[in-house]
């Protein structure tokens, strides 16, 4: 079983740096169908958060199946002056789960809701950002940091999610949960952002605490560099975690390619906990994404998600299954209706459950 999670993460892969290869681009898979970096469409270089003005345009004019309003007003751009920007992100839907020897459960929800401040207090050159999300639950800081910026190059301080792998939108994705990447584990420290041609790099050193109070010193290095053509992007990723509680190394690989239509993504990830002198647990997750924007403002999104979460345990394979269609009726407006499926150990009834969701997706 180990041996068959290997060579199929790795062969996907392999298929996609194949189809990658010159024979001659957070939803990471529209930086892909556009052939664009991430940085494009969001304040954040690596991807995620607060929309740029081109990002607020894109939501606009491309992504809505039909855009509502005069046809000859200005576009919304975020800017409320040349100082001043904001913008927000409301997610609210329902989720019916069904786990094997547990009666089915269901719920609306608010499942998050933030809001986006940018001060460009010298245009182009200095910037003091925050993320805050505000709902569901009690307000939360996500990111919050100054920003000094070149012409090709961009140094961060202060709080600000970590550069590893895809930012997918999905914080459930196997390869955000083995590697602690998600929306809800930012990190305090710096970091350096570099943008040439087709070459794109970011790497940060931090506390290595997710955003918490730092009680040792040792620090996480965390490295991400991409190579963006507009068919085909191909990246890699590499994290180390000094900590007194146990040291952590990954690192990774990621890929993306469009065919007509299709924006494909796929990601490895090699993950090694230290859990005492000498020991490590090795973990491997993989990821493999087709969209299909087969009409504008549909989107049909086929997800397989693979985890072995301990290479020394036998039969504790996770897969996962998912579809989802995405569909956008008007600017910043988005619903998504989906089903995922999991396979696990038969005795971990959770990692075998059924989840049937909808939601509704405000933004600007």
């Amino acid at each position: 079983m180990k041996n068959w999670i290997r060579t199929t993460v790795a062969g996907w892969a392999g298929v996609l740096l194949t189809l990658a290869s010159p024979p001659g681009h957070a939803e990471p898979y529209l930086a892909v169908s556009k052939g664009m970096q991430c940085s494009s469409c969001h304040t954040h270089a690596g991807g995620g958060g607060k929309r740029t003005p081109y990002g607020n345009a894109f939501a606009q004019a491309e992504m809505p199946a039909t855009r509502l309003g005069d046809p000859a007003a200005p576009l919304w751009t975020g800017d409320v002056n040349r100082w001043f920007a904001v913008g927000g992100n409301l997610r609210g839907g329902f989720n019916a789960v069904d786990t094997p020897g547990s009666e089915e459960t269901s719920e609306f929800a608010v499942n998050r809701a933030t809001v986006y401040l940018e001060a460009n207090i010298v245009p182009g050159r200095l910037t003091v950002y925050i993320d805050q999300q505000v709902a569901p639950s009690a307000s939360i800081n996500r990111e919050a940091y100054v920003r000094v910026s070149g012409s090709k190059w961009q140094m961060t301080a202060g709080q600000f999610f970590l550069p590893y792998g895809l930012r997918l939108q999905d914080d459930t994705a196997f390869v955000r949960r083995a590697t602690g990447t998600t929306f809800d584990n930012p990190d305090r420290g710096i970091q350096l952002g570099y943008e040439s041609g087709p070459w794109s790099t970011i790497a940060s050193v931090t506390n290595g605490s997710g955003g918490g109070r730092d009680t040792d010193t040792g620090k996480q290095f965390s490295l991400l560099t991409a190579y963006v053509k507009p068919r085909w992007r191909l990246g890699l990723s590499a994290s180390v975690n000094n900590a007194d509680a146990g040291d952590r190394e990954m690192a990774g690989l990621f890929a993306g390619l469009r065919t007509g239509p299709i924006a494909w993504l796929a990601e490895v990830d090699f993950v090694a906990d230290e859990i005492s002198d000498g020991v490590t647990q090795d973990a491997v997750a993989g990821l493999v994404e087709a969209n299909w924007m087969y009409r504008q403002g549909h989107n049909l999104k086929l997800t397989y998600d693979v985890l072995d979460p301990d290479d020394d345990v036998s039969e504790d394979l996770e897969v996962r299954y998912s579809l989802v269609w995405e569909y956008s009726p008007m600017q910043f407006l988005q619903g998504r209706i989906g089903v995922r499926a999991y396979d696990g150990p038969p005795q971990r009834p959770a990692a075998n459950r059924e989840v049937v969701f909808a939601e509704l997706h405000g933004f600007f």
